[in-house]
């Protein structure tokens, strides 16, 4: 399981831009039949860059194991095209750099996925012998300008180990329908303010707590006694015991107690439907049990 530590960088002195977006690429060979997993990764600036107009730039970096593929949707206002989020399994690494302009005098802003804390581990696995780095980078679309004094270097701490024919295969194939472009993506569900309180917790406005009943103690004893699921004793007839499970069983409205009430019974609230036997749930009491008796060491005693 060799590890292998690849240094690369993009640097070039004078890029001159047509359109709104420039991209840079530079792609690396790994060794073929091996699962590589990432054990760390990061990017350095090693210049200040500069742009031939005033108006904002930013960068996109990525690490992939194939080429990134731009969309159609909006990085931000008036700056189109953007690569893949940070959450797309192609993704091994993305950084945003930015923004720069002609009067820049610092070094850029950096976002990077995964985080400097995470990204100094292991973090993903791929299949696939290469790893592109590319730079999407953006500014407004107008006349023919020079990107400044580009430089970026990144690090890359690379596991390989060797991995069979299928696995390789299969590896390589998901990687390639994953890397296919996602040309427009609209997902997250939207909820309005005043549809939030009930869908989980329908008494959060109500007091945070719904209210409940008691039994009353003088019927207590007239419930029954649950041993196990196979052995139970009858504390009452047929007909009672259902008015309780019944009770306990009925629906109740969203600011209402559980259970019910009953004239004779009093409140039944709907713990007692917890932990029923088969036979309650199912039909009349079955016929009682014969007792079981254990010996010290756990065995069944025959009677």
């Amino acid at each position: 399981m060799p590890i292998s530590f690849i240094r690369e960088s993009i640097e070039k002195k004078e890029i001159t831009t047509d359109g709104a977006l420039t991209i840079v690429q530079k792609k690396v060979e790994l060794r073929r039949g091996s699962v590589h997993e990432i054990l760390a990764c990061d990017i350095y600036q090693d210049t200040i860059v500069t742009f031939g107009e005033a108006t904002d730039v930013y960068i996109e970096a990525f690490v992939t194991p194939f080429p990134v593929i731009y969309s159609e949707m909006d990085f931000t206002v008036g700056l189109g095209n953007r690569g893949p989020s940070a959450a797309n399994d192609t993704i091994l690494f993305k950084s945003i750099l930015g923004p720069f302009n002609s009067t820049t005098r610092t070094l850029m802003d950096s976002n990077q996925f995964p985080s400097p804390q995470i990204g100094a581990g292991p973090s993903f696995s791929f299949y696939t012998p290469f790893v592109y780095f590319t730079l999407f980078i953006h500014h407004q679309d107008g006349l023919p300008t020079t990107i400044n004094n580009l430089s970026l270097s990144f690090m890359l701490k690379v596991k390989s180990s060797k991995a069979t024919v299928v696995q390789y295969g299969l590896g390589m194939i998901r990687e390639r329908s994953v890397a296919q472009g996602i040309n427009l993506m609209n997902q997250g569900r939207t909820i309005p303010k005043a549809d939030n309180v009930g869908q989980v917790f329908p008494n959060w406005k109500y007091g945070g707590i719904r209210p409940e009943r008691m039994l009353r103690g003088t019927e207590a004893r007239n419930f029954w006694l649950n041993y196990s699921a196979d052995s139970s004793e009858a504390m009452l007839d047929t007909a009672n015991l259902r008015t309780y499970i019944k009770g306990a069983r009925t629906m109740a409205s969203f600011d209402q107690a559980f259970g019910a009430d009953d004239v004779a019974k009093g409140p039944i609230p709907d713990w007692l439907r917890f932990g029923l036997n088969r036979g309650l749930v199912a039909g009349p009491i079955r016929a009682q049990q014969p007792p079981r008796k254990l010996a010290d060491n756990g065995n069944t005693l025959m009677l």
